[in-house]
């Protein structure tokens, strides 16, 4: 077997296989992940600082500059570059604040929603092309025990929102 896991360690918990194997299956499938993004971000198209942004705009909804480098450990000055080129891009927008109408909120445009959606599509072939090869009835097994244990998980911070505005 792949020596990536080592397998038998009596004295290892189940907490720390269980993280192996997960790690194992993520870097399978994340040469394809990162592939796609790195195609994006060599093309010029997007960096992963604006990945990030828009991450944290799809799960908190619009946000002014000053949340928006707070929450993703940047500059105000270089948080406000990033949101002029997202805006260029078409992926982000600014809008009036309602409740302040001095200060303006960035949000995701359907241009950034389309990307996000392009990413997450992306993500789900990769897993779909790692797990190819395992035979119907193991697959079958591993999907009825990832659909039980899927809402006992913590939702990602970046869709606590997100999950509310479908």
């Amino acid at each position: 077997m792949d020596a990536y896991i080592e397998h038998g360690n009596s004295a290892e918990g189940e907490l720390p296989r269980l993280g192996r194997c997960m790690d194992r299956m993520h870097s399978l499938a994340a040469a394809q992940i990162f592939s796609h993004m790195a195609g994006s971000m060599r093309s010029g198209d997007i960096s992963f600082s604006q990945i990030n942004v828009l991450f944290w705009l799809y799960g908190h909804g619009p946000q002014r500059i000053a949340d928006l480098a707070q929450a993703t450990r940047l500059s105000h000055c270089a948080m406000s570059r990033l949101v002029s080129r997202l805006e260029s891009d078409g992926l982000a927008s600014k809008q009036e604040n309602a409740a302040n109408r001095r200060e303006r909120l960035i949000g995701l445009t359907p241009g950034g929603l389309d990307f996000l959606r392009d990413l997450q599509r992306n993500t789900a072939a990769a897993y779909e092309n790692v797990f190819t090869g395992v035979p119907p009835e193991l697959r079958g097994e591993l999907l009825a025990v990832l659909e039980r244990l899927l809402p006992l998980l913590p939702r990602p911070e970046y869709l606590v929102g997100a999950l509310n505005r479908r």
